[in-house]
C-alpha cells in the first residue's frame, strides 16, 4: 500500500497546474503573519532526504506502471480515461473497491495531472523549502533530476529572510541542481504594515533576499497584497511596495488581494474593530497603482478570485493598457453597479463552487449571499 502513497501537504501553488508536487518540507517555520490561517496550529517540521526520496520512487514507480498499462491497451503511453480505470481496476488493494482510500487517489491525481501534462514540472511544498540545508536541498534537486529527466522546471515557496540569509554560491549551487524559481509572499514593502502583520521581515529583507536570488540566476516570483495595510496604511502600503518591486525587478509580479478568512488571526482583529479593512474599490485602486508604478517589464499575473476585475497573466508591456482600461471601465460604474458587479465576479466565478466543493459552503454563508442580493434590489442606482 505505502509503494502507491506519498505525502502532500495543504497548499499547492497558482500557476503550477502542470506540477508534479513533492511534499519537502512540513507547514510554515514562521506561521505568524495575521493574515494566513493555513499553518495555524501546526507545527513546523522537516522532512529528512531519505523520506522525499522515497516519495521521488513511489512517483516513478507509478509513472512505469500506468506506462505498462496504456502499452498494454495499445495506446503507445497515452494517458486516458481508459487507461486510469484499469489501472485502479488492477490495484484493488489499494484503492479499494469503492474508490475509498483518499490518499493513494490524492497521490495518484497528483501523478496523473504530472504525466497528462509532459512531466516537465515539479513543485517542492509546503510555504519555505529553500530553509531546507543547501547540501539536502542539492541533493533532492539532483535525485529529482537523475529520475525524471524530462523536469525543466522546479519551484518552491520560500520567505524574504530565507533568501537574504542564504549566500550567492549557496543559491548558484541550487540553481545549477535544478531550482529554477522562487516563490517569495512579499505581500508588503512598507516596514509598518510588515510589523502589524506580524511578516517578520522588514522591506530591506526583501530587497537583499530578492536581489540575490535574480543574482544567482533563479526566477523570482513576487507575491503582493493589495489591501493589506488596511484604510489607514493603504497610500504607505501601495507607495512602498512599489519601492521594494522596482528595487528587486522580480521576474513575476502575483496579486493576491487580502481576504479576510474567518480562521485567521486577522479577522479577529477586524471583528473587534482593531483593523479597519479595505473596500473592494480601495484594493482596485490600488492593483492601478501598482501597475502604473512599475518601471520595468516582467510577467504580471493576477490568477486570484479575490482579484474581482480580472484573471490574466501575460508581460506587463503587452497586458497593461488593456488592464488599466479595464479598471476605468469598472470606474465608470455607478456605485450600485460596482457592487452588482462584484457580487456577480463571485457568485459566478468560480468562488462558490470552490467553497461548495471543499466543504465551506454552509448556511450562514446563503443568508449573506441571500441578503446581499436584497440589498442590491432595495438600492436606487446612483446618478
Amino acid at each position: 500500500m505505502n509503494d502507491f502513497i506519498i505525502e502532500i501537504g495543504p497548499m499547492g501553488p497558482i500557476g503550477e497546474q502542470e506540477a508534479l508536487i513533492l511534499r519537502a518540507t512540513r507547514n510554515c517555520p514562521w506561521n505568524r503573519c495575521l493574515f494566513c490561517s493555513v499553518y495555524k496550529g501546526k507545527r513546523f517540521g522537516y522532512r529528512t532526504v531519505s523520506e522525499i526520496k522515497r516519495d521521488i520512487d513511489v512517483v516513478k514507480r507509478l509513472d512505469q506502471l500506468i506506462s505498462q498499462v496504456s502499452f498494454s491497451m495499445g495506446m503507445g503511453g497515452k494517458i486516458t480515461e481508459e487507461v486510469i480505470w484499469r489501472f485502479i481496476k488492477d490495484h484493488p488493494e489499494v484503492y479499494g473497491r469503492n474508490l475509498e482510500n483518499r490518499h493513494a487517489l490524492t497521490t495518484l491525481s497528483n501523478v496523473l495531472n504530472w504525466m497528462v501534462n509532459g512531466k516537465r514540472r515539479c513543485f517542492l511544498q509546503d510555504a519555505n523549502s529553500l530553509i531546507i540545508r543547501p547540501k539536502e536541498l542539492i541533493e533532492i534537486l539532483r535525485y529529482i533530476k537523475e529520475k525524471f529527466p524530462s523536469v525543466d522546471v522546479i519551484s518552491t515557496y520560500a520567505r524574504s529572510k530565507t533568501c537574504a540569509q542564504r549566500s550567492f554560491n549557496e543559491l548558484k549551487e541550487l540553481k545549477d541542481a535544478g531550482l529554477s524559481w522562487v516563490y517569495v509572499g512579499i505581500e508588503s514593502g512598507c516596514d509598518e504594515v510588515l510589523k502589524y502583520m506580524r511578516k517578520g521581515v522588514t522591506q530591506k529583507d526583501h530587497i537583499k533576499g530578492g536581489q540575490k536570488v535574480l543574482e544567482a540566476g533563479i526566477n523570482y516570483a513576487a507575491f503582493v497584497m493589495p489591501g493589506l495595510g488596511g484604510k489607514r496604511l493603504s497610500k504607505k502600503h501601495v507607495k512602498e511596495s512599489i519601492k521594494v518591486l522596482n528595487e528587486i525587478r522580480p521576474t513575476e509580479i502575483r496579486i493576491r488581494s487580502l481576504a479576510m478568512q474567518k480562521d485567521s488571526p486577522l479577522y479577529e482583529r477586524w471583528r473587534k474593530g482593531e483593523f479597519e479593512a479595505p473596500t473592494e474599490h480601495q484594493m482596485i485602486d490600488e492593483i492601478e497603482q501598482i501597475i502604473r508604478g512599475i518601471e520595468f517589464d516582467c510577467i504580471f499575473e493576477t490568477f486570484q478570485l479575490t482579484n474581482i476585475i480580472f484573471n490574466t497573466r501575460g508581460r506587463l508591456s503587452r497586458i497593461k493598457s488593456e488592464m488599466l482600461n479595464k479598471i476605468l471601465w469598472y470606474k465608470s460604474l455607478s456605485y450600485h453597479r460596482r457592487l452588482e458587479w462584484e457580487l456577480n465576479r463571485y457568485l459566478y466565478n468560480g468562488y462558490i463552487t470552490y467553497l461548495q466543493r471543499t466543504g465551506r459552503f454552509d448556511s450562514e454563508l446563503q443568508r449573506l449571499i441571500e441578503d446581499a442580493k436584497k440589498s442590491l434590489n432595495n438600492m436606487e442606482d446612483e446618478v
